[in-house]
Order: structure tokens, then C-alpha cells, then sequence
């Protein structure tokens, strides 16, 4: 049950930062495209591009051995894995 609510919750967290932005916006009286901050919306997507990738490379899986793939043998399809 956990699980799901972290994955909903990051799943629903850009929208609910972006509705943050606009309900900002529409308070400090300005509009349209004049109004958005390209440039740090550009920086801030690249840093969570890269912390993500950090992220895979700390906790991720890593695979120790070699990958055999899939094959032929005895009539049938062996499926392929890792020999460890």
C-alpha cells in the first residue's frame, strides 16, 4: 500500500507544482506566455533529468554475470537470463 502512495504521489507531483505556479501567477496579476520563466523551468527540468539519473545508478538494480539470451534447444524456446 505504501508503494502506491509514493508512486501516486510522484506521479501527481508536477501537477500539483504546476497549479502551484499558475495560481501564483494569476495572484501576482500577470499572464501569458511573458509570464513564464523559461529559462528556470529549463533549469530545474535538467536537474531533476540528472538527479533521477544519479538515482537509477544508486539504487538501482545492477546485474552481476552474463546475459545469455534467448535460444533454441531440444525443440523448444529456452528464455534468456543471467548466468551469475
Amino acid at each position: 500500500m505504501g508503494r502506491v502512495l509514493v508512486h501516486g504521489f510522484v506521479l501527481i507531483l508536477p501537477f500539483l507544482l504546476y497549479g502551484l505556479y499558475l495560481w501564483q501567477v494569476k495572484r501576482a496579476g500577470k499572464d501569458g506566455p511573458e509570464a513564464t520563466p523559461w529559462f528556470w523551468l529549463s533549469v530545474a527540468g535538467l536537474v531533476l533529468m540528472i538527479l533521477s539519473f544519479v538515482a537509477y545508478g544508486v539504487l538501482g538494480e545492477h546485474g552481476d554475470g552474463d546475459y545469455v539470451p534467448a535460444r533454441w534447444q531440444d525443440g523448444r524456446i529456452v528464455p534468456g537470463d543471467v548466468k551469475r
